[in-house]
């Protein structure tokens, strides 16, 4: 029988006005001219990759995916449908759909056009779809000539979000975990960030994306005369604000970063306060 999802030794049968029907000796299938890499000869046996097309019929080629139902890969994103998941490229004819049951429920973490989903291939209802790794399945497939050192900048893409932080997963395949405070911004799945790894804990990875220290204080500090120059001079929090307060202004900035930030800009003589507002000089 003829597998999806799997590469197949099947023998040439004859050829058509379309291309080549291959056979195991039960089944048929047509290989597209496109989808040879060369001309074939009838009773050769060749391998080849089953998926289905967009009429459900099983089809082969040549060209050798870069994911299967076995190997995990990098998948590129080429299409968002809201509501109902992405497709990505697995290098077949027909892009795969990954199941919006496989994305964060808040469409606006799912993927964009050009990002990467890390994940195999699996069968439902006689199609192929994508289905993304979870940590425990990308732990089972660490190189094991890769080691990362303490404070090394790794590329990688997200690849897990929830209330506890992101799961990174690097062009290693290797899984990084980032703590919620070790990340700032908006972050989706499939985009691209580097990781500063942090620590190694019972062989696993943790990291930051986090900017040193001395960058964020400058970036925070621009946010802050940003804001005090789009509200002529005058912003409602002092450095005594609780975080909700701040959150309202800014989001992606914390309350001790507040401060930090808050403090230098003091020292510098560039704002003054009172119990209620702050007041650029």
């Amino acid at each position: 029988m003829i597998e999806l999802g799997h590469t197949n030794r099947l023998t040439v049968l004859r050829k058509s006005d379309l291309g080549y029907m291959l056979s195991d000796g039960t089944d048929e299938i047509l290989l597209h001219f496109k989808q040879s890499t060369r001309e074939l000869n009838i009773g050769e046996v060749v391998d080849v990759f089953c998926y289905s097309d967009k009429e459900k019929r099983k089809t082969a080629t040549m060209i050798e995916p870069k994911v299967t139902l076995e190997d995990a890969n990098f998948a590129e994103v080429v299409d968002v449908l809201k509501g109902i998941g992405v497709f990505v490229n697995v290098g077949t004819p027909k892009d795969v759909l990954v199941s919006k049951d496989y994305l964060p429920y808040d469409e606006e973490q799912w993927p964009k056009a050009g990002d990467y989903l890390f994940i195999r291939l699996k069968k439902k209802n006689d199609i192929l779809v994508g289905k993304p790794l979870n940590r425990f399945e990308i732990k089972e497939l660490y190189p094991k000539d890769i080691k990362y050192a303490l404070y090394e900048h790794v590329n990688g893409y997200v690849a897990r979000i929830n209330e506890k932080g992101v799961g990174i997963v690097t062009l290693h395949k290797i899984y990084v975990f980032v703590p919620l405070n070790q990340l700032r911004g908006i972050l989706r799945l499939g985009m691209r960030v580097e990781v500063t790894i942090t620590k190694e804990l019972d062989s696993e990875y943790y990291g930051t994306l986090n900017a040193h220290k001395e960058e964020l204080i400058d970036t925070d500090r621009d946010e802050i005369l940003k804001y005090l120059n789009e509200h002529h001079g005058l912003m409602k929090l002092t450095a005594k604000s609780s975080s909700e307060d701040i959150a309202k202004i800014f989001p992606n900035m914390s309350r001790k970063a507040f401060k930090r930030a808050y403090g230098g800009l003091y020292k510098d003589h560039l704002i003054e306060f009172d119990d209620s507002k702050t007041k650029k000089i």
